[in-house]
C-alpha cells in the first residue's frame, strides 16, 4: 500500500476504530542504536527501489520529490510494509504456514525494537524509529493484525465499517507511520494522514478485484452485494453484472470522499507536504476515473488490475502542482 503514531486508546477515540494492540512494541523506549551504514546500503537501497517499481510505482515516482534522508526512511518503512505484505499474499504457502510466518514476522519487530535487527533492512528501521522520539508504534502492531485477518481461506468483508477498519489496519497506518518524515504537526495532521491511506487502500481493493478473486478475496462489503442480489459466488466467478457494478461505484464514492478529506487536511503539512499528498490524491482520482470510464466493471477473465496509462500520471503531477502552487 504512506504520514507519529499515537497511542491505540487515543487512536480509537479520535478516528472511530477499535484497534488491536499487543506485545512491548506498543510502548516504546528503545536502548541507543549506533548508526553505522552497512557496505551493502547502496544493494539494500536498490531492491527497495526495485520492490517499488514492481509493486508500488506510484509510491516510487513520488519519492523522488522528496530528500535524500527523507527518501532512505520512507524507504525503510516501505520495506518492512512490503515484506510483510509479500508474506501474506504468498501463493505457494498455506494459510498455517502464512499464519506461522506473520507470527515471526512479529516477534521479528519485537527485536527491531530491543535494536536486535536480523538484516540491514530492519536496521534502517531501526535507525528510522530511534531517530523519531515522537514516533509511536502501536500502527505497526495494528498492520500486522491487519494482514493475520487475510489469513483465512474465502476471505470476506461483513460491512463498510469493517472494510474502513481493515483499509486503516493495512494502510492508513502507513499514513501515520510517514508524518514523522514530513516533520508534520501530530495533532493537526492525523486524519488527514488515516484518511489518505484508507482512500488508497480501497481504489486498490477495486483496481485489484480480479487478482483478489484469484486468492478467494472479496473485499466488498457482504450486507452491500447481498443488499443487490449479488453472493459471493458471483463475484468469485467473475459476474459483472449491473448490480454488482453499483456496489463498486459505492465504494469508490466513499474513496473519493476520502480522497477530498486528505486533500483539505494537506495544508497542515510543512514544506513539500502538501504537494505530496495533492500529487498521490490526483493520480488516486485518476483510478478512479478509470473506473468511471469503464463502467465499474472491475472484473476481468484475464485477471488483471486497472491501470492508467503514463500519460494521465504526468497529468494527474501538473493538475497537483497547479492546485498547491495556486494554493487550490
Amino acid at each position: 500500500r504512506f504520514c507519529i503514531l499515537l497511542a491505540t486508546t487515543v487512536l480509537s477515540k479520535c478516528a472511530g476504530f477499535s484497534f488491536r494492540t499487543s506485545n512491548s512494541c506498543t510502548h516504546r523506549r528503545m536502548p541507543a542504536l549506533h548508526h553505522h551504514r552497512s557496505s551493502s546500503t547502496t544493494n539494500e537501497d536498490e531492491a527497495i527501489k526495485e520492490l517499488m517499481k514492481t509493486h508500488d510505482p506510484i509510491l516510487l515516482f513520488v519519492s523522488r520529490l522528496l530528500d535524500a534522508d527523507t527518501a532512505r526512511d520512507a524507504s525503510a518503512l516501505y520495506a518492512w510494509c512490503r515484506r510483510l505484505d509479500e508474506i501474506t499474499d504468498d501463493p505457494s504457502s498455506d494459510v498455517a504456514t502464512i499464519q506461522q510466518r506473520l507470527s515471526d514476522w512479529e516477534r521479528r519487530f519485537d527485536m527491531i525494537c530491543r535494536n536486535e535487527p536480523v538484516d540491514d533492512m530492519d536496521r534502517a528501521l531501526a535507525m528510522y524509529i530511534q531517530r523519531n522520539d515522537d514516533l509511536e508504534l502501536s500502527p505497526f502492531v495494528d498492520m500486522i493484525s491487519g494482514m493475520k485477518e487475510d489469513t483465512v481461506q474465502n476471505r470476506t468483508i461483513s460491512n463498510m465499517a469493517e472494510l474502513d477498519e481493515y483499509a486503516y489496519q493495512v494502510a492508513g497506518t502507513v499514513g501515520l507511520m510517514l508524518l514523522p518524515l514530513l516533520k508534520a504537526n501530530v495533532e493537526q495532521s492525523r486524519d488527514a494522514a488515516i484518511a489518505l491511506g484508507k482512500a488508497i487502500q480501497l481504489i486498490n481493493i477495486l483496481r485489484d478485484a480480479s487478482p483478489d478473486v484469484a486468492l478467494g478475496r472479496v473485499y466488498l462489503p457482504q450486507d452491500m452485494l447481498k443488499a443487490e442480489g449479488v453472493s459471493t459466488e458471483d463475484v468469485l466467478q467473475l459476474k459483472s453484472s449491473p448490480e454488482y457494478r453499483k456496489v463498486v461505484a459505492a465504494v469508490a464514492d466513499h474513496a473519493e470522499a476520502l480522497l477530498m478529506e486528505a486533500e483539505m487536511g494537506k495544508s497542515t503539512l510543512p514544506g513539500v507536504g502538501p504537494l505530496f499528498v495533492q500529487i498521490i490524491v490526483e493520480l488516486y482520482r485518476e483510478y478512479l476515473i478509470k473506473l468511471e470510464q469503464i463502467g465499474y466493471d472491475n472484473l476481468n477473465l484475464s485477471g488483471e488490475r486497472v491501470k492508467i496509462k503514463t500519460i494521465q500520471k504526468l497529468m494527474a503531477s501538473f493538475k497537483a502542482t497547479t492546485k498547491v502552487l495556486t494554493r487550490q
